[in-house]
């Protein structure tokens, strides 16, 4: 099961071929080595522990190997992303300003729609009382057929709908999405359930620590504690 180790200066190379052949061969080998281990025995488990670290060895060996790379490679990365970001800055901040007062002016303009459908309103209310008036002043006078035409007329005023007549903002290349959400506000007294649907998620992290806290003696419908067993090892 033994394994000749390489030296630092070797693994700080860097990309040498030769010894990535080596590293990847090692791995290769312990895939072998692992499939054809069995334990009987106090003396074959201690064995398995021994390759086990050796292995975990030979994994910081392979990362000893790339870091420099890595290292090299995140670094040529970040400063790009950086300067990415640098000149990006700028033209996310006009886009944000430019969006937030189209948004504004959006939002005028359905005010002032929402205001004159309320004035639309108001003044057929008025029509329609109106007429309703005139055709009770009609029937008082004993004219029954100019209290029909009027209660007829105020029925159709009533049933007209009260629109304003102002376009929506548009722009090409442009578009408005508009969606409902939701924001919690007081979290304890959002319900487990709502029409049906579980607007509460199960907290797998509390659930965690009930079982660490009553070593798994706790009863909870629908929950199973469990002991989980892993094992670590460290490298040399």
């Amino acid at each position: 099961m033994e394994e000749q180790a390489l030296t630092p200066t070797e693994i700080t190379q860097g990309t040498n071929p030769t010894v990535e052949q080596q590293l990847e061969q090692s791995g290769q080998l312990a895939v072998k080595t692992a499939k054809e281990l069995t334990i009987s025995s106090q003396d074959d488990y201690e064995k398995a522990g021994k390759y086990l670290v050796g292995i975990k060895t030979r994994t910081k060996q392979i990362q000893d190997y790339w870091k420099g790379p890595k290292d090299a490679a995140h670094a040529a990365h970040k400063a790009v992303v950086d300067r990415e970001k640098q000149m990006l800055a700028p033209l996310k901040e006009a886009e944000k300003i430019i969006k937030g007062t189209m948004l504004n002016y959006q939002a005028a303009v359905e005010k002032a729609r929402r205001e004159q459908e309320e004035a639309a309103r108001r003044q057929q209310q008025q029509e329609v009382d109106r007429l309703i008036n005139q055709a009770a002043e009609a029937g008082a006078a004993g004219d029954a057929q100019g209290e029909a035409i009027g209660m007829a007329m105020a029925e159709m005023v009533n049933d007209m709908p009260a629109t304003a007549q102002m376009d929506t903002p548009s722009a090409a290349g442009t578009s408005v999405r508009k969606s409902w959400k939701a924001r919690v506000t007081d979290a304890a007294t959002v319900p487990a359930y709502f029409n049906g649907l579980e607007i509460r998620t199960i907290n797998m992290a509390a659930l965690n620590n009930i079982a660490k806290m009553t070593k798994g003696s706790a009863v909870i419908p629908g929950i199973e504690f469990y002991l989980d067993s892993q094992i670590s090892a460290r490298p040399y």
